[in-house]
C-alpha cells in the first residue's frame, strides 16, 4: 500500500512538471483532481500495462524490444479517454534563434504528442524516484 501511494504521488508530480515544460499536456490546476489522475494513472499501470505487455509481445519480441515504449503511449491514450481532466492536444513549439543558429517553429500532431508526453512522462518518473527513493 505505501509503495501504490509513493507511485501515485510520483506520478502526480510527473504529469505537473511535464505539463509545465511541454505544452501538449494539459493538467487541472486544482490540486485533488491532480492527485486523483495520478492515482488512476498509476491503477492503469497497474492493470493495463501488463495486459497490453502481454497483447503486444509478439509485436516486442519481432523488433527486438524497440517498440517497447508503444506499452506506456498506449496507457496514457487510455488515461486520457477515461479521464475528461487530462488532455493532450497537438502543439506547437516556437522557433528558436541564438548566435546565428536556427530552429524553425515545430508543429506536433496528436500522435506524436501522445509519444513526446508519454516518453517525457516516463523518464521524469524514473529520475524523480531514482533521487527521491533510491533502493
Amino acid at each position: 500500500m505505501r509503495d501504490f501511494l509513493r507511485q501515485s504521488l510520483l506520478n502526480s508530480f510527473s504529469l505537473y512538471l511535464v505539463a509545465a515544460v511541454y505544452p501538449g499536456l494539459i493538467i487541472p490546476q486544482n490540486l485533488w483532481q491532480l492527485l486523483w489522475i495520478g492515482l488512476a494513472f498509476t491503477l492503469l499501470n497497474f492493470l493495463a500495462k501488463p495486459v497490453l505487455k502481454l497483447i503486444l509481445l509478439p509485436l516486442n519480441l519481432i523488433t527486438l524490444g524497440l517498440l517497447s515504449w508503444l506499452v506506456q503511449v498506449l496507457v496514457l491514450v487510455i488515461a486520457v479517454r477515461l479521464l475528461p481532466t487530462l488532455q493532450v492536444v497537438p502543439a506547437i513549439l516556437p522557433a528558436w534563434h541564438q548566435s546565428g543558429f536556427s530552429v524553425p517553429a515545430l508543429s506536433i500532431n496528436i500522435w506524436l504528442s501522445f509519444i513526446l508526453a508519454s516518453l517525457s512522462l516516463s523518464l521524469v518518473y524514473k529520475l524523480l524516484d531514482g533521487i527521491l527513493c533510491p533502493d
